[in-house]
Order: C-alpha cells, then structure tokens, then sequence
C-alpha cells in the first residue's frame, strides 16, 4: 500500500521511520531522529529498507503540505459532535486522504500552510516541525489539492475564542456619525440589511447576525453603552433578549472587544517613533538602490591579479570595483590554480558576485575576454583555461576536465543554479552536479584524482582526472541569491565553499573608454603566467608556493580564530560559514603570491592580511544575512523586510510621501496607513512569491508584529477624529522591531 502514497511526497528526502512506539528514528543509522533536522532524515527507499513497522513524513518549512489528521483512537474515540465535524472536514477539503495507522481516523494532505499547529476536538492541523505516519490506505486517491482559503478558516475557527473585560470609554463621536461612518463603509449593505432585520439569507441564526452588527458598530466606536444603544434602534435589537437587560449583549461585546486594537496616545507615539528614527537611518529596502562604493573601498591585492582588476575596472562600461576584483581572481585561478599548490591544495576558486540588474555585472566577461583575445595571437592555447559557460550535468563537467582539467567557467544567473542545485527536489542531474562541485573543491591537489565513473549508457563513462581544478566565477543578484537560502543549503556544505562578493551601489555612469586594449606590461605579465601554465601542465609537474615567517603565523591564528568561532558558535549557520575559512584564505593568498612572482611564488604577510580580510568580509557578509533574517522566502524574510519599511516611514524619508502619495499628517504623526504597507511590500519578493499571495503574507506578518506588541493598529474611530482618515494605519510601540 505505500505505493499509493503520492509521487510528490516520495520524491522528497523528509522520511523517518518509527516502531510500535511511533518514535521516529533515522532510516540510515537507527538512531533517534529531529523534525527540525534534515541530517536525520532520509528517503522513501530508504525508510522503506529500514524494515521498521512504520514510516512517516515530516513536514518542513521549505514543502508546501499540510496535514489535518482527524484523530479517532480507540482509547479516545470521538464524541458524535465531533464525529460530525470530522465528516464536514472530510467533505470539504477535497485532497489525497488516507486512513491512520489505527484505521478509524484520516490523514488529509493538502498544500497550504497555517501559523502554526493547533489542536482542538481530536483535529491537528500542522504544517511544519511534526512528522504523519503515512499508511497508503487510501480513502480518497486524489492529487494533493492547493486548499489555502480553507485553512484560513478552518485554523480560525480552531482558535479558543478569547474574551475582554469590558471598560467604559465615553466615545468622541455623536451616534449620527457613526451611523455615517458605517454607512460610506465598503460594506454598507450588508450593514443597511442588517439594521433592517433582514439576516436569513446571510447567516444561520439571528445570533450570528447579532454578533456582526455588534462587530460593525464596535468597529467605529468605543464607547460599549454607544454600541448598545445603536444596535436597540435597529430592527435586530428590537427582541426580547436583546433588551430585557445587558447580558446577552456584553457576552457578545467582550468576544468583540477581545480581538481589537485599543485607545493610543498618538502623542506619545510619535515621541517615541522619532527616538526610534534619531537613532540612524534604517536598513536601505531591498528595491532600491544605496550609495556606490567607491573604488577606494576596496582595497586592490599587489601583483598582477591587482593590475587585472584595475584593467577590468578602467575598461568596464560600467566600472565596478567589486566586479573588477572577483573577475581578476576567477581569471587567475582558472589559469594557474592546477600548476599551484599549498598545503596539498590546488588554488582553484569558488566566487560569486551579487550586484543588481544592471549594474554592470557584463563587465566580468568582458574584461575576461579582452585580455585573452589580445595573448590569444601570441598564445593560442590561452583558450582551454576558459570553460563552458553551463554544466548540465556532473557527468558533463566531469567530461569537459578530461580535455580542460584546469580552467574558469564564467556563470551567468549562477544564483538561480545555486538554488536548484540545493533544492530537496533537485533532479538526478542536478543533484550529480552538486556532488561534483563538492568533490572538486577538495580535489585540487596534485596529488589527488577523480575517479571514474562506469554507467549503463557507456557514453556516460568519465575517466579518472588528477588533480581536476575547477574555478567558478557566478554573478547573481542580492534576491535571487539570498532569498534562495535556508540554513540547509549552508549545512549540505555547497554554498560555505564560495566567497562571497556584493556590489551594493547604484548603476554607475557609461565608461566613455571602455574596451580599450591592456598596456604591453599587463599583456606581457599576464603571457608569463599563462607560459608558466602550459609549460607546467606539458611536463606533468605541480610549483610548490610556500609561506614566509610572518604569513604563516597570521594563517595560523587565522585558523585558531576559525575555531574559536565555530566552537562559540550560536547557530550551525555561523558555524559552517568559518569551517572551510582558513582554507579559502590559504589558497587565496597563494595566488595573490602566484600573480606577484609565478617562478618563485611567497606568501607574505601583505599578501595573507589581504586574503584574510577577504575571506572574512565574505563570512561577516553571509553570517549577517542570516542573523538579521533577510534570507529566503519565509516569515523571517517578510518580518525583516516589512520591518524595513515601516523603518524608512518613520525615519522621516520625505520621498515616502510623494513616492506613495500619503497624507502628510499621517506621515508627520508617525502613523503609519495600511496602503503605504501593501505597495511597498507588493514590490518585495519575499511577499510577492509567498503562496498565499502578498496581500495574505503581509495581514499574516502584520499581525505577528501586532501579536509581539512591535506594532499596534490605531482604532478606526480615532483615525477619523484625528485625521479624517478612513482607511487601516498601524503606530510603533516597541523599540525592538
């Protein structure tokens, strides 16, 4: 019967395995398994060979299931009432069903997700952290049906309804104004049916129609003894009940009272809004370009990998430091990283350049293919140091090293390729792809080799390479990239190979003497290191570099600081991000000392306080992206963007008001309207690529900032009498949003 459980559910590595006691427990090792943990999770075939009673799924925060498991045990069986609910359920979300492992409750598998697990008359709704037995006793055998809409009820009408002690408050606003208010509302008919008495084709009882007048009037004032009074004049508050006295009514108001924003002391507010703003400009949004960095800020490394960089920049259309640098060492690497080793590594290199669409990210290229067009007359063989500009497939790779096993594959979109690659549902050939650029990292050394590989379809076949050198150079942008990853991608070991580098300024001008040829000493030096290759790779010999006195004590406290780090790690993120740290700094102050001196190559200390900085700006630079939460798609992604923007309102940006077209005393008291919210974060990927939808994302993240006290709404009522402001407009309560 597992077979029948669906394809799409198989195909993922989320799968533990569990005894009659139903503990899970790692399908590859037998030990104890997390929910929270890929590393103890495995396959379907794996957990299948396992051989235990049962098998189960987990859900996880990157799949798009949920599961409603309708419980029925016999040691608990379900009252009738609830037998009820369970078959409304049932009917409902029409979805693959399947019976339990007991046979009397059903698991139903939808896409969807809920804020987070609830419990309540034998129904659990999940949608991440907890793993379902799966049995394959299929009650429905449908596909796994999108059911989000449903959800959202289901998880709100599972939530205890909670209840507020009702406080007198005389309201600001005459009875005539309410009336008016609610009836220019968006719904105002419902709100004129209601008045009038007419409930029956809208709701299943006259309570129900009750509570939503009550909830209208409530909605625009404060004042409990206003609301009841208005809702006596109208035809639903003419029954006995309703009259007789205050019970029936308070009952109902405290359910009313319980779910909305209270009075706030704009004043004070705002006060403390600005001593928020006056504390410094807040982060840049993600949609709008910061201040250029000038060439200054970077700090060119000697030699001629220094000279590359600055021929790129000089001759980029668009001249960008960053991009200038990063193209320098991938080209020098692809050149001399196999002819090179330190410490039993080659040089090779893995970068990736993150810069905004056009920002010049072109310019790698093209300063890459000016310099080898111009030794190309003098050196033809300059060629075979340039490889594929795609890999589709480790098997393809693995072909190309045997013509070229030292070269620089310059990857446009490498962020995309990136995310794909460490997707759970990456294909065959991307997942033998990513094991190779993981075993080609370490495979570098001379003496070390790539094995071959035998396959039915003996076209397929590798053959063994030694000493294979494979440099990366991947340009990407910020979001494609970051909002790609999760901590999983940084635990699988990929992604902490590569060096970081992010361009974070503007499009810079049109260069006016862009393209122009290297000077006769560049074009020279770098023959020499291409000479120095060829000869190298011809005679079958590998240059040792070696590290003078004082380099070698900085590498070795270097690698004493990594350790710390990774020892006084607070996350595995941090932790992964230091491991291969000295070794990225190791084989990159080896090649700055290649392009300074490729005869007799010496790390110095300039040249290892270089490459050390480099490395930890690319750590510091990761690390930071994960610690404040600005990456991947999830809530901690769309809670550090809306952040961001409620940020920038009240820091006083006066571009928000004519950019958005906000009401200036709005914008002055630090009130911050709901439309100003839904453009900027429309615009946002983090919500414009959530599931739901962003307008559902962004009512979801407002109300875990409202749940937290970060952020308060401002009653409706208070808004119109303030402001004339008829609209949804939050205010900052808390200093730690």
């Amino acid at each position: 019967m597992l077979n029948n459980i669906p394809q799409e559910l198989r195909a993922l590595p989320q799968w533990v395995c569990a005894g009659a006691d139903k503990v899970p427990c790692n399908p590859r090792t037998g030990q104890l398994a997390s929910v929270t943990d890929p590393a103890t999770w495995g396959t379907f075939e794996e957990t299948r060979r396992a051989g235990m009673k049962h098998i189960g799924f987990v859900l996880a925060p990157w799949d798009p299931f949920t599961i409603i498991d309708l419980d029925n045990k016999p040691e608990k069986p379900c009252t009738a009432e609830q037998w009820e609910r369970h078959q409304k359920i049932l009917t409902a979300f029409a979805s693959y069903t399947e019976r339990s492992a007991s046979g009397t409750g059903y698991h139903i598998i939808v896409k969807g997700r809920v804020a987070a697990g609830v419990h309540r008359d034998n129904v659990e709704v999940y949608s991440e952290a907890r793993y379902m037995i799966c049995t394959g006793d299929v009650v429905r055998p449908t596909p796994i049906i999108d059911h989000q809409p449903l959800l959202d009820v289901l998880f709100a009408e599972m939530q205890p309804a909670a209840k507020s002690e009702l406080v007198q408050i005389d309201g600001p606003l005459s009875d005539e104004k309410v009336i008016e208010m609610a009836m220019r509302a968006a719904n105002a008919d419902k709100f004129n049916q209601l008045c009038s008495g007419e409930w029956q084709n809208e709701y299943p009882s006259q309570s129900e129609a009750d509570f939503a007048l009550l909830s209208i009037f409530s909605f625009y004032t404060r004042d409990n003894e206003q609301v009841r009074r208005l809702f006596r004049m109208s035809a639903l508050g003419k029954r006995e009940k309703a009259v007789k006295n205050d019970r029936y009514l308070n009952f109902a108001l405290e359910k009313i009272r319980a779910q909305q924003p209270g009075p706030v002391d704009l004043d004070a507010l705002k006060a403390h809004a600005e001593a928020i703003a006056a504390q410094g400009p807040p982060p840049e949004p993600e949609d709008e370009a910061t201040t250029a960095s000038p060439l200054s800020s970077i700090s060119l490394p000697p030699g001629l990998i220094g000279e590359m960089a600055q021929y790129f920049y000089q001759t980029a259309i668009r001249p960008v430091p960053e991009i200038a640098l990063t193209a320098a060492l991938g080209l020098a690497a692809g050149v001399c990283a196999r002819s090179y080793n330190i410490s039993g590594s080659g040089l090779n290199q893995y970068l990736i350049l993150l810069a905004k669409t056009g920002s010049g990210k072109e310019g790698a290229m093209q300063g890459i293919e000016n310099l080898t067009s111009f030794v190309r007359p003098q050196i033809p063989m300059v060629d075979q140091f340039i490889g594929p500009a795609t890999f589709a497939s480790g098997q393809a790779l693995v072909k190309v090293l045997a013509d070229k096993p030292c070269f620089v594959s310059v990857l446009g979109e490498f962020g995309l390729t990136l995310q794909q690659l460490s997707d759970a549902r990456a294909n065959s050939a991307q997942i033998m792809l990513r094991k190779m650029l993981l075993d080609l990292y370490a495979k570098s050394g001379w003496n070390r080799t790539l094995r071959s590989s035998v396959y039915a379809d003996t076209e397929k076949n590798t053959k063994i390479v030694q000493a294979p050198n494979v440099s990366i150079f991947g340009e990407s942008t910020p979001e494609t990239f970051f909002d790609g990853l999760d901590s999983s991608h940084i635990a699988e070991g990929l992604i902490p190979r590569f060096s970081v580098v992010e361009y974070t300024g503007p499009r810079p001008p049109r260069n006016r003497n862009a393209n122009v040829s290297p000077t006769a000493g560049l074009a020279q030096r770098f023959c020499d290191l291409v000479t120095v290759a060829l000869t190298t790779s011809n005679n079958n010999t590998c240059c040792p570099v070696h590290l003078d006195n004082h380099s070698l004590v900085l590498l070795d406290d270097f690698d004493a600081h990594a350790d710390a780090m990774i020892n006084g790690a607070r996350q595995d993120v941090e932790m992964q991000l230091w491991n291969r740290a000295h070794l990225k700094a190791l084989k990159l102050s080896a090649l700055l000392a290649v392009g300074c001196n490729p005869h007799q190559p010496v790390v110095t200390r300039e040249l290892a306080e270089w490459a050390i900085d480099f490395v930890s700006r690319d750590v510091a630079l990761v690390s930071k992206r994960f610690t404040e939460g600005d990456v991947g798609q999830g809530d901690s992604k769309q809670y550090h963007d809306l952040k961001r923007a409620i940020l920038q309102y009240i820091s006083g940006d006066q571009t928000v008001v004519k950019s958005y077209n906000l009401p200036r005393d709005l914008f002055d008291a630090k009130v911050i309207p709901y439309k100003y919210l839904a453009r900027r974060t429309a615009a946002m990927a983090s919500f414009r690529s959530d599931r739901t939808g962003a307008t559902a994302a962004l009512k979801r993240t407002l109300q875990t900032l409202v749940d937290s006290g970060a952020i308060k709404e401002v009653p409706k009522a208070q808004l119109e009498q303030n402001f004339k402001f008829c609209g949804v407009a939050y205010c900052l309560v808390s200093n730690t949003i």
